[in-house]
């Protein structure tokens, strides 16, 4: 009988006082080799190899399991535990139905529900998509319904929210209070405080699975080594279009997160600032492929990784036009006076247009080497 008869595929081991599925055994010149995935909070999501040469490894056979009666009122204990595991069974990925985002606490809006099922496409294995959707129309109620979804079907157990400073609490509040999705809030020294608590060797963005942090902390270099380390099943990436200048360290950050993610999210109200080459960096973050050597896009890639809507979209219309206020245009005559000549340095404010609130030092500025 060969050694690695002893284990297989699918046993839950114990090593180190911590829990372990044997994911594959191998066979070595010292014996079987296992190749394990952490179960327990210590190392969950972890990949270890164990040597049962080396180490101490303890077999948990289910034979062993004691069988105790229910005696609690009407089988109370055992219907929970019937309906929690059902509730923690992952959705197939062949589902493209919409599973638990309806049932949130927020209003059911038929163009919200396409964003998501654009996202959840079973035919793309690892999702990405760009929410451009204008403001005011709920991107943060469509990567709420998303991340929701990824983790009804598995697909959510680590995910990094990154968002600017001043919108971050807002963030995390909606998380939770709209979806039940808990994201730890960590700052520079959140991270410190983390690595002080575990092995040198250990990642400190693995000791929570949901963490939500600015962009302007986690884009430092002193944590570019761990990030490039650790993968996330889902990373979203608010107000994305900060990072498309790849000259500064948001954009490079960026670049670290979007290939260690399994689902990508970029959400913006304004994608396209009026340069090709910012919304094709945009578009590369999300798919390299649908930029082309000479810098062109590919028309179809972008039109599945994108979605854009805007309170004149049909759907959009239907559902909330009657919510937006009616904008009335006003078209105020305006007569022009001469530009100034050089030397009329008095006359700057003068010669442009004014705002009513009488802000000229801007136009003063603006004009500064004419006027000199």
């Amino acid at each position: 009988m060969s050694r690695t008869d002893t284990f297989a595929p699918g046993n839950v081991v114990v090593v180190r006082d911590e829990d372990w599925l044997v994911t594959s055994v191998d066979e070595s010149s010292d014996g079987p080799v296992l190749n394990a995935q952490g179960l327990s909070d210590l190392v969950r999501g972890q990949d270890a190899v164990f040597y049962p040469s080396l180490d101490r490894i303890k077999l948990n056979d289910p034979r062993d399991t004691t069988v105790r009666p229910d005696d609690s009122p009407k089988y109370r204990r055992s219907r929970l535990w019937v309906e929690s595991t059902l509730r923690k069974t992952a959705v197939p990925l062949s589902d493209d139905s919409l599973t638990v985002s309806p049932r949130m606490l927020a209003r059911q809006l038929g163009y919200q529900h396409k964003a998501v099922a654009k996202a959840l496409d079973p035919a793309t294995l690892r999702p990405r998509i760009l929410l451009a959707d204008a403001v005011g129309l709920g991107k943060t109620l469509e990567i709420g319904m998303i991340l929701s979804e990824l983790i009804r079907r598995g697909r959510g157990e680590r995910i990094l929210v990154v968002t600017p400073r001043h919108v971050l609490e807002q963030m995390q509040h909606e998380m939770w209070s709209r979806f039940a999705i808990p994201f730890v809030r960590l700052d520079s020294q959140g991270v410190a405080r983390v690595k002080q608590k575990l092995p040198a060797n250990r990642n400190p963005f693995s000791y929570f699975r949901r963490v939500i942090i600015s962009i302007d902390t986690l884009k430092q270099e002193r944590f570019v080594h761990d990030l490039r380390r650790h993968p996330w099943d889902a990373v979203v990436i608010d107000e994305s279009h900060n990072v498309t200048n790849t000259a500064t360290l948001n954009n490079r950050l960026a670049s670290i997160l979007a290939p260690q993610a399994d689902a990508l999210i970029l959400a913006s109200a304004t994608p396209h600032n009026g340069s090709r080459e910012s919304f094709a960096e945009l578009v590369r973050l999300l798919d390299p492929t649908a930029v082309k050597a000479d810098g062109d896009l590919d028309a179809k890639r972008v039109e599945q990784l994108t979605i854009r809507q805007h309170r004149h979209s049909a759907e959009v219309a239907e559902e909330v036009g009657a919510d937006w206020a009616e904008r009335l245009d006003y078209h105020p005559a305006a007569k022009l006076t001469a530009f100034p000549r050089r030397g009329h340095r008095n006359n700057c404010c003068q010669a442009v247009a004014v705002h009513p609130r009488r802000a000229c030092p801007p136009a003063q500025t603006l004009l500064k080497e004419t006027c000199r």
